[in-house]
C-alpha cells in the first residue's frame, strides 16, 4: 500500500476508533443489566461487582475492519463472556493445584489434559503428579466445579457486564521493530515506528459478576469455592489482553 494509501487508512481507523469509545445508550445498558439481573436472581446466583484497576482490554484478538478487536456487546458496551469468566476461575485454581503439586509451569498442560479425563482415566493419569490428600481433594473439587470430558460442571458462569454507561479509552501501543521480529533484519533505530491505537474500558469501571449452580447437580456447597476462585483470578491473573503490562486487573 502507498504512503497515502497508510495515511488515509490511518485516518479512517482513527475516525472509527473516535465513534466506537461514545458513550454506549444508557437506557440500553440499564435494560440489559435488569434483564441480567433477573436471570441471575432466577438461578439463584451469587453475584458481586468489582472495578477495573486500570484499563481492560476484552476481545483484542477478534478480526475486525480496524484490525485490532474489541468485546462488545451486541448492545454496544463492553462486556467479558461467560466462557472467559470461566476460564479465569479455572486457571487461578489450576494454578493453586499445581502450587501443592510443586509443579513448574512446563507441567501445567499435563496437568489441566489430566483434571479433564473421564473418571475411569482419571485416577491412574493423576497418580503420575504423586499427589497429597489434600491435592486430591482439590483435584476432585475442581472437577466437580469445572466439569470433564465426560461430565458437565456444577458451576454455571454468566456474562459479565458494566454497572453504568461510559466512554472507552482510546490507547496506544507502537512497536519499533517490527522488522526484526519478522525476522527480515537486526534492530536499530532506523526501522519507522508503527502507532496502533486501540480501545480500552477505563480506569475504576464497575462490572457484575456472577455463578450459579446447575440444577440436579451435586455439591452445591462448592459454589462459594469457585467464586472465591474467579474473584482471585481477577485480581491476580486479569482479564482480557495485555495483562503481562498491567491491564486487566480488577480490585
Amino acid at each position: 500500500m502507498s504512503k497515502a494509501g497508510d495515511r488515509e487508512k490511518s485516518a479512517w481507523r482513527e475516525q472509527a476508533l473516535k465513534k466506537a469509545r461514545s458513550t454506549p445508550d444508557p437506557a440500553a445498558l440499564k435494560a440489559a443489566f435488569a434483564r441480567w439481573q433477573a436471570l441471575t436472581q432466577a438461578c439463584r446466583a451469587q453475584t458481586f461487582t468489582l472495578k477495573t484497576d486500570w484499563r481492560f482490554i476484552p476481545g483484542l484478538g477478534r478480526k475486525t475492519a480496524l484490525e485490532i478487536g474489541f468485546g462488545f456487546h451486541r448492545y454496544g458496551f463492553p462486556y467479558l463472556p461467560a466462557s472467559s469468566v470461566k476460564g479465569i476461575a479455572r486457571t487461578w485454581a489450576l494454578f493453586e493445584l499445581a502450587s501443592l503439586l510443586s509443579l513448574s509451569e512446563g507441567k501445567l498442560n499435563d496437568l489441566d489434559q489430566t483434571l479433564s479425563r473421564e473418571d475411569k482415566e482419571f485416577d491412574k493419569a493423576f497418580e503420575q503428579f504423586k499427589p497429597s490428600p489434600e491435592a486430591k481433594e482439590l483435584a476432585k473439587t475442581m472437577r466437580l466445579v469445572f466439569g470433564t470430558l465426560e461430565q458437565a460442571g456444577g458451576a454455571v458462569f454468566f456474562d459479565a457486564i458494566p454497572t453504568s454507561a461510559f466512554p472507552l479509552d482510546i490507547d496506544i501501543m507502537n512497536p519499533h521493530y517490527a522488522p526484526y521480529y519478522q525476522g527480515k533484519d537486526s534492530p536499530g533505530d532506523w526501522h519507522n515506528p508503527n502507532p496502533i491505537t486501540f480501545l480500552a474500558v477505563p480506569k475504576d469501571k464497575e462490572f457484575a459478576f456472577a455463578m450459579a449452580w446447575r440444577r440436579g447437580a451435586s455439591r452445591a456447597d462448592l459454589l462459594e469455592q469457585a467464586c472465591t476462585w474467579l474473584k482471585n483470578g481477577l485480581r491476580n491473573l486479569g482479564a482480557g489482553a495485555k495483562t503481562s503490562a498491567g491491564y486487566g486487573y480488577f480490585q
